[in-house]
């Protein structure tokens, strides 16, 4: 599980932070309006994310604090990943990667990126 567990809602303002950070709450909330959500709402998630570590907020201004992100970018993708891995695919990256390559034609270049990921992983053999 994340250190953070981060939710699928969090997520949208944890990736506006690691965009743009030091972000204002109405910041935060001009960047998340394609989500239709309330202000509310918003400053309930960015609530949520202090409270777990994932972000903190310089506070040095009383009207306007400035949010930016504590988690790694990196990070957080990959124990999301391992999270989604282990859900979905009892910990089977083969399993995984067959699936989508039988769902999705992948390209030949995409094949290719597929292979050199495997060759570095087996020392260039």
């Amino acid at each position: 599980m994340s250190k953070y567990n981060i939710s699928e809602a969090e997520w949208k303002v944890m990736t506006c932070l690691w965009k743009e950070p030091n972000l204002t709450l109405k910041q935060i909330s001009e960047s998340l309006k394609d989500t239709k959500w309330s202000y509310t709402t918003i400053r309930t998630l960015v609530t949520r994310l202090m409270e777990k570590g994932a972000i903190d907020a310089d506070k040095s201004s009383s009207s306007n604090f400035r949010y930016f992100p504590v988690a790694p970018e990196k990070e957080c993708k990959v124990q999301e990943t391992k999270s989604f891995l282990t859900r979905v695919f009892n910990g089977s990256v083969s399993m995984m990667i067959s699936t989508l390559a039988k769902q999705e034609e992948l390209s030949s270049k995409e094949i290719a990126e597929l292979k050199k990921i495997i060759e570095n992983m087996d020392g260039g053999k």
